[in-house]
C-alpha cells in the first residue's frame, strides 16, 4: 500500500539544480557549464554532472560542442515571440475563472508584497532582481493554476521551463523592476475587485509590455 519515496540520484540532482539555475536566469544564455565547477560546487564527481548536462541538452536547455563543453543555450527571438503569444492567449483564457477563485488574502498578501518592493524603488533602493522575478511568477502561476481548464493547466504546466527562461530574462532586461512593480500592484487591484473585463485589459497590456521590451533585447 506504500512505498518508501526514492531519493533523486545524483545526476538528477544535478540536472534539477542546473535546470533551475537556468531558468532563474543565474546563469545566462551564453554561459559555459564548467563539469569541474559544479561538480565541485554540489559535492559530487564530474559523471553525474555530465549525464546531467546530456540530459538537459536533449530538452534544450544546454549545447554541447567539441572542444568548447557545455553552454546555456541561447534564447531565441522566434522561440520568444512564440511563447509570449501562447502565455497571452492562456492566461487571458485563464482569468476568466480564476478571477473568482483567487481568495482576497492571497490577493492582499501578494499586495503587500508587491507594495514592499515598489515603496523600496521610490526610496532609490534596488531590490533583488531574483526576489522580484519569483514575485512575478507566484503572480502570474497563481492567475492559471486557479483555472477551471485543467488542459490550460496542462499546457502552461509543460511549458513552464521555458516560460520561466523569458521570464527571468525580462526581469534582468528590463531593469525597471519599479514601473513592472506598479503594473502588478494594477493587476492585484483590478483583480480584488473582480471587474474582468478591466483585468483583461491590464493584464494584456503588462505582457505586450514585456514581450516588447524583450523584443528588443533577445
Amino acid at each position: 500500500m506504500f512505498e518508501a519515496k526514492r531519493q533523486p540520484t545524483l545526476s538528477e540532482q544535478a540536472y534539477n539544480q542546473i535546470k533551475d539555475a537556468i531558468c532563474q536566469g543565474s546563469v545566462a544564455p551564453g554561459d559555459i557549464l564548467s563539469e569541474n565547477q559544479i561538480a565541485q560546487q554540489l559535492g559530487m564527481s564530474r559523471t553525474p554532472v555530465r549525464e546531467a548536462l546530456r540530459a538537459l541538452a536533449s530538452e534544450g536547455f544546454v549545447e554541447i560542442r567539441n572542444g568548447i563543453g557545455a553552454y546555456v543555450k541561447p534564447l531565441s527571438s522566434k522561440d520568444m515571440e512564440d511563447l509570449y503569444e501562447v502565455r497571452c492567449l492562456l492566461e487571458m483564457q485563464a482569468i476568466k475563472t480564476s478571477i473568482y477563485r483567487i481568495s482576497n488574502d492571497e490577493i492582499d498578501d501578494l499586495t503587500r508584497r508587491f507594495q514592499a518592493i515598489y515603496d523600496a524603488c521610490e526610496q532609490g533602493d534596488s531590490p533583488a532582481q531574483g526576489e522580484f522575478s519569483e514575485l512575478d511568477w507566484e503572480l502570474h502561476s497563481l492567475l492559471v493554476d486557479r483555472c477551471t481548464n485543467n488542459y490550460i493547466k496542462e499546457i502552461v504546466a509543460g511549458n513552464n521551463s521555458n516560460l520561466r527562461r523569458y521570464q527571468s530574462l525580462s526581469v534582468n532586461v528590463l531593469g525597471d523592476v519599479h514601473e513592472s512593480a506598479r503594473q502588478h500592484l494594477e493587476i492585484l487591484r483590478v483583480l480584488r475587485s473582480r471587474d474582468l473585463d478591466k483585468l483583461e485589459e491590464v493584464l494584456h497590456a503588462h505582457l505586450m509590455w514585456s514581450a516588447n521590451l524583450l523584443r528588443t533585447n533577445v
